[in-house]
């Protein structure tokens, strides 16, 4: 019965641990992408200005999700 209450606590202790960590990592995931697109069309579209790529992508990014 012992082993039981363990692997519950460890269960619910993974659980929400997980969950913090989503929010996290979310964001940075989101700020990777949106770098990732401002070079790409920095680089297609030598005529725009990374200020411009950025929100364009931005604005891409987040109607995507």
């Amino acid at each position: 019965m012992y082993k039981n209450y363990k692997l519950l606590l460890f269960l619910g202790a993974a659980i929400i641990f997980l969950y913090f960590s989503v929010g996290k990592y979310e964001e940075f995931s989101l700020q990777k992408s949106i770098s990732a697109c401002v070079i790409a069309k920095s680089k297609l579209m030598k005529e725009t200005e990374p200020e411009q790529a950025r929100k364009i992508c931005e604005k891409e990014i987040r109607q995507s999700k």
